[in-house]
């Protein structure tokens, strides 16, 4: 039998020995336990820090614009993601070290699978913060050095800006090469435009691409789209838009085409390639091969207002004329013989839309780098007489591979006559009252012979005629809808098209769905001429070109009949591109 004492005296030791084990394991837990209260905090910390560092990559992806190359550009996208940062992590959050942190931009283009870059600007942002301890000073951690990164992209913007610079537009009040300090209601639509779109300019990066495209019937590569644009003078696109002046007529199917060309150059499929067109109204450009005139047949006399007209054979000269007042020839010979030929150039509606009236012109240049347009032996080669006489008709398809024909066929301009509201704000010379145009199937006592653009009998019958004024508006605008829809098709640049419309002179027409069908809208909307009308789908028109497109990039439809708003129009499109994802 065991004494009671010896199995006190075991308890005893045991329980010693218990607490001696205890005392031994606490030297070891307390700094686990600690250990793991002090990770927790820290892991508060890195989540902290990992939000405020990715605003502060969106923030650096937005400070780009504010450069004027890219070391300036840098420094302002480091200190807009210094101030972010410091705004969402401030010093001594949560009992970090203010004097131990860091904060570091990187800006590199991403390549593809050929090292060649695709357009993508990856902005990286990476900090470092000391993160205080507690329980694991006993293990001699002091501070948890906590780094993350922050990781945004901005797609980077290849952007053709086309500026109408027709007769219009009206003249600068400025001085050519001067870059206007300000803008009023006072100013004309041209000066207005220049001062706007250098305003529009300084929204963008220097690691975007931005050029400048000029036309009037030539569409002019003023600036090829590079990041050096924010050159000062002639280097940058600044003042290449302060040296504009304008004049002469509008071949917007060449601009967009020049346009288009210029952001395949660059080459960059996944940059936010976009092409903005400004212009105050309806082209007035055709661009073509065009069959010159072999056969007999019946069209205005080669003057179109004389009411003698030369190589009328004689006792013809009664024929020439009807009731409208339109010198209509008869059985007019061919002035420059019977090989079939073509000529290449510009033809133009270069004054008055009226179809009893306007003038004619060409061939005119289609871009500055064109040859000078060359014509067989005996053919009239230029304005009215070379229109009405020397060219057989305007041909199915223009120079770049668009049909001609499209949704404004049927269409005469200078009817249908609407006026803004009382209190619109106008634009210097010009008028509240515009007409809108209709079919002119309801409007068959306008016009000279057939209410038709095309010719009605004779050799060229079913063809465009290039002796109606009316019908070079109409191809023109057909055109540049096509054109529109084949730079949106195009799947590999995906380029989307903005367009920015200000009212021009009074006496030009203004066509309600044009700018709406090139920026590919869902809805055409009403414009301020015809205020009271509802919107309606666009999808109404049998060529479909002209319908919107779900498939495409759906482009912004900006109207204004204001010179002073026409600025805030741009900053909506400026808007509308600085998006960046992240």
């Amino acid at each position: 039998m065991k004494s009671k004492h010896t199995g006190s005296k075991r308890n005893r030791r045991e329980r010693g020995m218990a607490l001696m084990i205890t005392a031994i394991a606490m030297l070891f837990v307390v700094p686990f336990v600690g250990l793991s209260i002090d990770a927790g905090l820290a892991y508060v910390v890195r989540g902290r820090l990992s939000a405020a560092l990715d605003s502060a990559a969106l923030a650096a992806g937005r400070g780009l614009n504010l450069g004027t190359d890219i070391p300036t550009a840098q420094t302002s996208a480091i200190t807009a993601a210094t101030n972010f940062f410091n705004a969402n992590f401030p010093p001594g959050y949560m009992g970090t070290d203010p004097a131990a942190r860091t904060i570091n931009a990187t800006f590199n283009m991403r390549t593809d699978s050929n090292g060649n870059p695709d357009g993508i600007l990856v902005i990286g942002v990476s900090g470092t913060v000391a993160a205080p301890t507690y329980f694991s000073k006993l293990l001699g951690f002091n501070n948890f050095s906590i780094s993350a990164t922050g990781t945004a992209t901005r797609r980077t913007l290849v952007m053709s800006l086309l500026l109408d610079i027709s007769a219009s537009m009206g003249t600068r009040d400025t001085a050519v090469g001067t870059i206007p300090s300000s803008i009023d209601n006072s100013n004309s639509s041209c000066e207005a435009m220049v001062y706007s779109s250098i305003q529009f300019i300084n929204y963008f990066s220097p690691y975007d691409y931005v050029g400048m495209i000029a036309f009037d019937y030539t569409a002019h590569l003023k600036y090829a789209p590079s990041t050096n644009f924010k050159q000062s003078g002639n280097g940058g696109v600044i003042q290449q838009i302060a040296n504009l002046q304008c004049g002469n007529n509008t071949n917007t199917t060449a601009a967009l085409e020049l346009g288009y060309q210029q952001i395949k150059n660059v080459g960059l499929p996944l940059a936010e390639n976009t092409i903005v067109l400004f212009t105050d109204g309806v082209p007035n450009g055709v661009t073509a091969n065009f069959p010159v005139r072999t056969s007999v047949d019946t069209r205005l006399g080669p003057s179109g207002n004389s009411p003698n007209p030369p190589n009328v054979p004689a006792g013809n000269n009664a024929n020439c004329l009807d009731g409208s007042g339109q010198k209509i020839c008869q059985n007019m010979p061919a002035p420059c013989g019977n090989s079939p030929t073509t000529v290449y150039g510009v033809i133009t509606q270069t004054a008055g839309f009226d179809v009893n009236s306007g003038g004619r012109g060409g061939l005119y240049k289609a871009f500055d780098t064109d040859g000078s347009p060359s014509f067989p032996s005996g053919c009239p080669t230029s304005g009215m007489t070379m229109v009405n006489q020397t060219l057989a008709y305007i041909p199915d398809t223009d120079f770049f591979g668009n049909s001609t024909h499209g949704p404004w066929d049927g269409w005469i301009y200078q009817v249908n006559s609407h006026t803004a509201p009382a209190g619109t704000p106008i634009t210097s010379g010009n008028s509240a009252t515009k007409n809108l145009g209709g079919l002119w199937s309801n409007y068959s006592n306008i016009g000279a012979g057939a209410p038709s653009n095309f010719f009605t009998s004779g050799p060229y019958n079913g063809k465009f005629r290039p002796d109606l004024v009316n019908t070079i508006g109409v191809v023109s605008m057909n055109s540049a809808v096509n054109e529109a829809y084949k730079i949106r098709a195009d799947t590999t640049y995906k380029i989307t098209i903005d367009t920015v419309y200000l009212q021009g002179n009074g006496s030009d027409p203004v066509d309600r769905e044009f700018l709406q069908i090139v920026s590919n809208q869902d809805t055409i909307q009403p414009i301020i001429y015809d205020a009271n009308a509802a919107p309606y789908p666009n999808t109404s028109h049998s060529w479909s070109n002209a319908n919107y497109q779900s498939s495409q990039q759906k482009g912004m439809w900006l109207a204004t009949t204001s010179a002073v708003q026409l600025n805030q129009l741009f900053s909506q499109v400026a808007s509308s591109l600085l998006r960046i994802s992240q």
